[in-house]
């Protein structure tokens, strides 16, 4: 039985983002986690998780996330 490659962290996020656009935020909320434990710095994952939390503090906490990492957005 052959092995499936590992997705690379930019597969993985266009992967979650086209899953929240389809309105499966489930789907795309675990892909962002998959990213963000790979890569905690990644910008876009933590705005992308931001979009599509369901709860105000966990959006409010990806944000601030995202202001620490740069402050510029």
């Amino acid at each position: 039985m052959a092995t499936l490659p590992m997705p690379t962290c930019e597969q993985a996020l266009d992967f979650a983002v086209s899953a929240i656009k389809r309105g499966e935020s489930n789907k795309g909320q675990v892909a962002l986690a998959w990213v963000l434990k790979r890569e905690p710095k990644n910008v876009v994952a933590w705005l992308w998780l931001a979009e599509c939390a369901s709860d105000v503090q966990v959006r409010q906490e990806c944000l601030a996330r995202v202001s620490e990492l740069n402050p510029f957005m």
